[in-house]
């Protein structure tokens, strides 16, 4: 009987136990759950109540409406500006008077006419060149070097030597007044006289001359308005476009002994004395009474069958002429605009027993006659090929020069 009641003690004290596991167990469990719950509830408090700072913090807002009547006055302000810069100038009174004025204002003086835009043109070789009609050259590249030359020449001695020329306008006197010349009759025949008198200027002493020289070290203007001769010079106002001559006289010294020979062209008038003898007088006026025996007529030449043209067959050839290296020779250029429009004028050299390449009409391509190295890309337009390199001449120092270097 003790062995049974032990038993059931026993069992009655495991059943006590299991139910007291399960009791806690379930407390437990409880717990855990109302735990992850507040944990839960507390932490999307503390995501909502972040997340509403942060906007609040980055919000911005707009600037305050104004009430109506500092709308209105803002408004009349900002017109009244407005006006103020639309407005028209002012309109200059005019004070009359009935006395006598004690005060004289000086005449306007004259204004420079304006340059016109640089002319584009493409220069061979893929090298660019822009000239400007008041006769200046600007390039990119190309060419044997040297700075480049104006179409008439610089107004200051670059250094070296060069060729001094004067500007002439036998349309007027040296007082202003008109003479008696026009174009048909007593221009060609003034011309003549003096080319056939030794380029002796006293035949031009009557007449308007510029009193600034030009130097240059070439000559090879493409086609251009005859008013940029006068424009170059500095007497756009003075000189009107026609009847006017360049002389342009130095001392030049060859590179080298040898034959040579000019060889150019001008519209109008083109005469070349070197050494004291004429040779080389290629234009539509022939002072000298001699002209070319032969023409080239190669690439970038435009020889035109109309009326007045006739006597342009391309650039003349001019007579031979001998030459020891090193030894100074005076040389005398005439260039000049007969009745206004069109002028050109470029001068080559050519030295006798030298095989030069032809262009595409068989024609020799020569230099261009240089007393310095320069800059002179081929033109697109009226102009003919020339060779880039070959020989440079030198000229003496002139008066004209050193006085200009002076200054």
């Amino acid at each position: 009987m003790n062995s049974v009641v032990a038993e059931t003690v026993a069992e009655g004290s495991t059943t006590n136990r299991r139910w007291f596991v399960t009791v806690i167990g379930r407390r437990f469990l409880v717990v855990s759950i109302a735990v992850h719950l507040l944990f839960g509830v507390g932490a999307a408090y503390w995501v909502v109540q972040r997340y509403q700072a942060n906007r609040k913090l980055t919000f911005k807002g707009g600037p305050p409406s104004p009430n109506p009547s500092t709308r209105a006055l803002e408004h009349k302000v900002q017109m009244a500006k407005k006006q103020s810069t639309m407005s028209a100038p002012s309109i200059a009174k005019r004070i009359t008077t009935t006395g006598l004025s004690k005060v004289a204002l000086p005449e306007m003086p004259a204004m420079p006419k304006l340059a016109a835009p640089p002319v584009k043109m493409a220069g061979a070789g893929g090298v660019d060149v822009s000239f400007n009609p008041g006769g200046t050259i600007d390039s990119s590249g190309g060419g044997a070097g040297g700075a480049a030359v104006p179409f008439f020449g610089f107004r200051e001695s670059k250094g070296g030597g060069s060729l001094t020329g004067h500007l002439y306008d036998l349309k007027q006197l040296k007082n202003g007044t008109p003479s008696k010349l026009d174009q048909d009759h007593g221009y060609p025949e003034e011309i003549s006289r003096f080319v056939n008198s030794g380029f002796n200027e006293s035949n031009f002493e009557k007449y308007f001359v510029g009193p600034n020289p030009l130097f240059t070290t070439q000559i090879f203007i493409p086609k251009i308005n005859s008013d940029q001769g006068p424009l170059a010079f500095g007497l756009g106002g003075r000189v009107q476009p026609r009847m006017w001559v360049v002389v342009y006289r130095g001392n030049v010294i060859p590179p080298e002994s040898g034959t040579y020979r000019f060889v150019g062209v001008c519209d109008d008038i083109l005469v070349v004395r070197f050494n004291g003898r004429v040779v080389l007088d290629s234009g539509s006026m022939t002072p000298s009474g001699h002209g070319p025996q032969k023409f080239y007529a190669g690439d970038g030449l435009k020889l035109e069958s109309k009326k007045g043209m006739e006597w342009y067959k391309g650039s003349g050839r001019g007579d031979p002429f001998q030459v020891t290296g090193g030894q100074s020779y005076p040389m005398e250029v005439l260039i000049g605009e007969w009745p206004g429009g069109e002028f050109k004028a470029w001068l080559q050299i050519e030295k006798d027993g030298v095989e030069y390449e032809k262009d595409s009409k068989g024609v020799p391509i020569l230099p261009i006659f240089k007393l310095a190295p320069s800059e002179v890309p081929h033109p697109v337009g009226e102009a003919p090929v020339f060779a880039k390199q070959g020989p440079v001449w030198k000229a003496e120092k002139a008066k004209d020069e050193t006085a200009t270097a002076g200054r």
